[in-house]
């Protein structure tokens, strides 16, 4: 992805270049197009680097959604950055694969939680980092372990099925009528809305 920086955000003011941005200190851009992963819905976000090549490097650290803005956070390694510079944004693969697979999993998990308890099953929070998932639910008694094992064993068979991910954007409208569309109470989606399905 080639991307244009739109604008570099540091000490709460919009700069044009990131020149007089001490070394090593932290500050924000925005660009045009994203192809990170900003924090959301419990999901870790991306880190990487944003690079003109052989004039500068900016290490991304931290990635943040602040009223509709995506602001990759970090510092610079070597150079400057300027409003208009064309540039490379990518993402570190080898941290996104177990994000992307623990994000998949609290899906799935919660599929298997409804299927063995019944659908009165609420998710109401969860964690995604690249070392595990953690997800909270509502239910209004202690799970007996039989059903436990259900829910591990329905999980792992969803996996071993290897099943194919599509994700499509939709209006807000259409994506709420769509048979089986689990959404997570209180959370506020955004029109157009990101809908995935494991098939």
């Amino acid at each position: 992805l080639t991307a244009t920086v739109k604008a570099i955000y540091y000490n709460k003011s919009l700069l044009q270049s990131s020149e007089s941005i001490p070394e090593r200190e932290s500050f924000g851009v925005i660009l045009d197009k994203k192809n990170f992963y900003a924090e959301s819905g419990g999901q870790e976000y991306d880190t990487g680097t944003i690079v003109i090549d052989g004039k500068a490097a900016f290490d991304v650290t931290n990635m943040q959604l602040y009223n509709g803005y995506v602001l990759h956070i970090g510092s610079l390694k070597e150079g400057t950055l300027k409003v208009g510079d064309a540039v490379l944004p990518t993402y570190d693969e080898l941290r996104r694969w177990p994000l992307r697979n623990n994000h998949t999993a609290t899906h799935i998990l919660n599929y298997s939680l409804r299927e063995t308890l019944g659908d009165h099953i609420d998710q109401k929070g969860s964690l995604v980092v690249p070392t595990k998932l953690c997800f909270d639910f509502s239910h209004k008694a202690q799970i007996p372990l039989l059903d436990l094992q259900k829910i591990e064993q329905g999980s792992r068979d969803w996996i071993k099925k290897k099943v194919k991910v599509f994700s499509k954007e939709l209006d807000l409208k259409s994506g709420y009528k769509i048979p089986g569309l689990r959404a997570v109470f209180g959370e506020a989606y955004p029109d157009p809305v990101r809908v995935v399905m494991l098939e």
